[in-house]
Formats: structure tokens, C-alpha cells, sequence
């Protein structure tokens, strides 16, 4: 067994407080960044906000993907077809679909476009990842990239490391956030014993653990402030330290709240249905705010629309489910590999033999399930 396969063992095989409490701080953080970066780009003015988003920034996406990889290391030891069905599969039908009703808004009206540019977007979409759909798109290509090279764990994340280190400006969002965030992804996988002790210790050293934090909190702050985001992120591997430093303070803080802000954590959970609607309820007021021509604080407005943004998607998500619009962040059952449906017939089949020779089955999980 490889070490990717190795370090989903033990507790890491089960959803902890921390890791939701971790992500759900992630998300509301990518959705504050585009509400207020939005705000004041259509506004043309800046915001008491922006430094705090430039903190943010060393760690939000970073930390977005490795908390992405802890638990990578449960799927990628599997067979190919298995992995490509419970693993990509489910990210590609949510990011074709989003990809659709991205274009769709976008092209709102054919008086601003044609069918030539409906169907030419969404066909760039195909190979250059889609505006704010990026993050899917690059996940995907993370799970694959890392299970091919499980066998070189060590010297994977070197190279990724390496490349890290300097900033790649092809023009190409595939290209150049792979080189950027691959590293924070395989961090994730790779060393997911080491991250759990981590947070095991914060919460066992509670003092001192929030002790370190605020030097963390208080450093990266300074640097911030200081030097700019932009500075720091053209400096050599600044952004391959401060990433992973500023991951780890997300999990330290995590850890030694978790259990106490059930309302992130419920965000964490779902954070996919609010990455995939949240742009929805945010062009919509942001259209409106500008119409209205009324003066407001650019910050306050962010704040709050940004937890209009996190909440209207989690509203959707709970009103869908179980209905047919479920589709819309659910994979339907014929967006499934072939060898999936075998799979169930087979457990079909064995349940059905079960009772035919009177002797009770055992609960057999289904494939999604396994």
C-alpha cells in the first residue's frame, strides 16, 4: 500500500468537528473575497475590508485545498473505474451542469450574445476552468494527478513544492493555479497522520496552542500590511511558507473552537452547494445595490451580503433535497460509470439469494457507499 493509501488510516477515516469548523471558515472566506472584490471593482472604491481580505489571501485557498486532500488518501487506493466513479465522475457532472447554468445567466439575454457565443463559452469552459468554477475543476485534476503518482509520493511533492516556489503567469487558469495550490492539495494527503496529531495536540494544549496562533495571526498580519499580498506573493516561496503556515493556523483555530460555531461547521459540510450557487444571490444584489444609487459603507455591505450569499445556497440545497430539482448538487443515478450499476445488480443479487435460501442478508453498502 502506498503512502497516499497509508495516511487515511485511523482517525482520519472519519469526519471530525475541526475539519467542517475548517472549511466552513474557508468558504465564507472565498465568498466574502468575491462579494467585497466585486463591490468595489463595479463601485470603483475601496473598503475598510480590503486588508483583511489581503491577510486572507495567504491562506484561504491554500487551506481550501489541503483540508480537500485529507482525506484523498481513502479513494486513491482503489481500483481506476471505482475512483473515476466515486471520486470524478461526481465532480465532473456538478461542474458541467454549473458550467451550463453559469453561461446561461451570463448570456441572460440574446441581446447580448448568440448561440455561437453561448455554446463557444461553454466549450472554453471545457478546457480553460469557468470563472468562479475553477476550484471543481482543479480538484478534479488533483485526484487524478495524485493517484497516478502515488507510487512517488515523496518526490511528488517536491516537484510541486519547486514549482510552488515562484509564481506561474501563463495565462492559462488550469496551468498556472495547478502550479500554485497542487502542493496544498498533496500537503493534504501526504502528511494527513501529521495534521491530525497537530490538531490533537491544540486541543490538548489549549494556552499554548492559542498562544502560537495569535504569533501567526499577529506575523502574517504585519507582512500584510507591510508588504502587500501582491508583494509577498512575487517574493520567492513566500506564498509556498506563508500557505502552509496560514493552513495550519485555519486547523489550530478550528480546533480550538470546534464545537462552538455549529453554524460554520454546518457551512462546512455543505460548502460545495455555496461554492456552486452563491455567485447567483451575489450578481443579483450587487446589480441592485449599484442601481439603487444610495450611499452605503462598501465593507458593511459585504459583510452582509456575503452571509446573504452562504445562506441562500444552504436554503436552496435543504429545499431541493429529496425533490427532483435535486439534480442541481446531487449526481443522478445514469451519471454513473458502467461497472457501478454492475456493482449494485450484483448487490442485488446477493440479497435476493440471501432470502431465496432463508437465511438473512447482511446489510450490503451500496457503491456510493463503500
Amino acid at each position: 500500500m502506498s503512502e497516499f493509501a497509508r495516511s487515511a488510516e485511523g482517525r482520519a477515516s472519519s469526519r471530525l468537528d475541526w475539519v467542517d469548523t475548517a472549511r466552513g471558515f474557508c468558504i465564507i472566506l472565498v465568498v466574502l473575497m468575491h462579494v467585497a472584490g466585486g463591490l468595489q471593482i463595479a463601485l470603483e472604491r475601496e473598503s475598510w475590508i480590503g486588508p483583511f481580505i489581503d491577510w486572507a489571501k495567504q491562506f484561504r485557498m491554500p487551506g481550501f485545498f489541503l483540508l480537500s486532500g485529507l482525506f484523498a488518501s481513502r479513494l486513491i487506493g482503489k481500483s481506476w473505474p471505482e475512483f473515476l466513479d466515486r471520486r470524478i465522475v461526481p465532480l465532473v457532472y456538478l461542474y458541467l451542469l454549473w458550467l451550463a447554468i453559469h453561461s446561461l445567466l451570463k448570456f441572460r439575454s440574446w441581446g447580448e450574445g448568440d448561440a455561437a457565443a453561448l455554446f463557444g463559452s461553454y466549450a472554453l469552459g471545457l478546457i480553460q476552468p469557468f470563472g468562479l468554477l475553477w476550484f471543481i475543476y482543479l480538484l478534479a485534476v488533483f485526484f487524478v494527478v495524485t493517484k497516478a503518482m502515488r507510487g512517488y509520493p515523496l518526490v511528488t511533492w517536491l516537484v510541486a513544492a519547486a514549482i510552488a516556489t515562484v509564481p506561474v503567469t501563463t495565462g492559462w487558469l488550469l496551468v498556472d493555479a495547478f502550479a500554485a495550490y497542487f502542493v496544498f492539495f498533496l500537503s493534504g494527503a501526504l502528511f494527513t497522520p501529521a495534521i491530525f496529531r497537530f490538531a490533537d495536540w491544540v486541543r490538548e494544549h489549549r494556552t499554548a496552542a492559542l498562544k502560537l496562533w495569535l504569533v501567526w495571526a499577529a506575523a502574517s498580519a504585519l507582512l500584510a500590511g507591510l508588504f502587500g499580498y501582491q508583494t509577498l506573493h512575487e517574493t520567492f516561496a513566500a506564498d509556498l511558507v506563508l500557505g502552509h503556515a496560514g493552513a495550519l493556523g485555519v486547523i489550530a483555530f478550528s480546533a480550538l473552537f470546534a464545537g462552538h460555531l455549529g453554524w460554520i461547521a454546518y457551512c462546512g459540510r455543505n460548502s460545495l452547494p455555496i461554492y456552486l450557487a452563491f455567485f447567483i444571490p451575489m450578481a443579483a444584489t450587487r446589480i441592485a445595490l449599484i442601481r439603487t444609487d444610495l450611499e452605503f459603507d462598501v465593507g458593511t455591505a459585504s459583510l452582509l451580503l456575503t452571509l446573504l450569499c452562504v445562506a441562500l445556497p444552504l436554503v436552496l440545497h435543504r429545499l431541493v433535497g429529496g425533490t427532483m430539482l435535486r439534480f442541481l448538487f446531487e449526481r443522478p443515478r445514469w451519471f454513473r460509470l458502467s461497472f457501478a450499476g454492475r456493482r449494485s445488480a450484483e448487490a442485488a443479487a446477493h440479497r435476493s439469494a440471501a432470502i431465496m435460501e432463508g437465511r438473512s442478508a447482511l446489510p450490503l453498502k451500496s457503491p456510493a457507499e463503500r
